[in-house]
């Protein structure tokens, strides 16, 4: 995909210098482990933010952007931990951050700032962009603090209840406006959301030549699939598989298939984290993907064929074993909290 410079009147370079400097080499589970509080710890600050956000006219936001460049410098070191809580059910981050029911709006924005991050890092986007788009993936949703609390945990039975959710979507942009953050250009957060919220034309194939519509289509399709694959009070809940499915047949006729197809091929159709059974009818994790072998990802077996735990989980690449393929994903929360940081 082309990198087009973005326009400077819209992305202000950060005066900040570099905040990516090499550290000393950390073990692996110390790494997972500082990983896992990381994305707690993000997810419980931005949910403060929104709270702060509803009451009082300008708030301070530096914090959020730590958390950004944490995450950014995480996802370098090592993306498995953080994906796989990415995926991984609301209900187990609310109990693991002690977050209110409402405090979906806080985990779905982070789940989608890793995938989007995860994304923008793939594609080699400038450095001193990635704190605003880090920034910008989490305020696409800062318009649901104004739903009444009944509509946005599912209490109300209301047929419409998804279309009245995106309408108050639409206003996230006057949140964004009280955000402060310390030598930090808002308006281009501002920018950002106006295409990422703007009809699917807007995201057409035809705007490929500029840098600032290639980030707002990553925001948008991140910001799609986390909804899809995440359960809450309306709409359907899909396996990662079957959201990537969805998603490619309704964006064929306006989004540039090289996208859909990267997105795809990084994220992987079954995802860091999440559960599969196999053709031998055991049940397995997949913990490594092969980019281009989407189907052949990295697994640990974790339960026989009857469903009984295995004593020891059982690493396979599923590329090296031909006659053994996935049948189908599962979505279980129990299996997700008891293998959590089985990588």
């Amino acid at each position: 995909m082309p990198q087009t410079p973005i326009n400077d009147s819209m992305m202000k370079p950060d005066d900040q210098g570099g905040l990516f400097g090499e550290a000393a080499p950390a073990k692996e589970t110390d790494i997972l482990g500082e990983s896992h509080s990381l994305y707690l710890a993000m997810v419980k600050g931005f949910h403060e933010i929104c709270m702060k956000l509803k009451i009082e006219e300008t708030v301070d936001c530096n914090p959020l952007r730590l958390h950004i460049e944490s995450l950014i410098s995480y996802l370098k070191k090592d993306e498995r931990m953080l994906l796989g809580l990415a995926n991984a059910p609301y209900s187990y981050v609310i109990r693991q951050a002690e977050l209110p029911p409402e405090g979906m709006i806080a985990i779905h924005s982070a789940n989608s700032a890793v995938y989007a991050m995860k994304i923008f890092l793939e594609l080699a986007v400038p450095q001193n962009r990635m704190p605003y788009l880090g920034i910008a993936s989490l305020c696409t949703h800062l318009g649901l603090l104004d739903a009444p609390q009944d509509l946005l945990l599912g209490l109300d039975s209301a047929p419409n209840a998804a279309k009245l959710l995106a309408d108050f979507e639409e206003k996230s942009r006057k949140y964004v406006a009280k955000m402060r953050i310390d030598n930090f250009h808002m308006e281009s957060i501002e920018a950002l959301l106006s295409l990422v919220k703007e009809e699917q034309q807007a995201l057409s194939k035809t705007s490929l030549n500029e840098a600032i519509h290639q980030y707002a289509m990553v925001i948008h399709i991140c910001d799609i699939f986390e909804t899809l694959t995440h359960q809450r009070g309306y709409g359907e809940i899909f396996a990662p598989v079957d959201a990537m499915k969805k998603m490619r047949d309704e964006m064929k006729d306006y989004f540039n298939q090289d996208i859909i197809k990267f997105f795809f091929n990084k994220l992987s159709i079954y995802p860091l984290g999440s559960f599969v059974k196999l053709s031998s009818e055991e049940t397995a994790k997949i913990v490594g993907v092969n980019e281009n072998f989407i189907m052949r990802p990295v697994i640990f077996i974790v339960l026989d064929p009857e469903g009984r735990e295995k004593p020891e989980p059982v690493k396979i690449n599923l590329r090296e074993r031909p006659t053994l393929y996935i049948k189908k994903a599962i979505m279980d929360e129990f299996l997700c909290e008891k293998y959590i940081s089985l990588f």
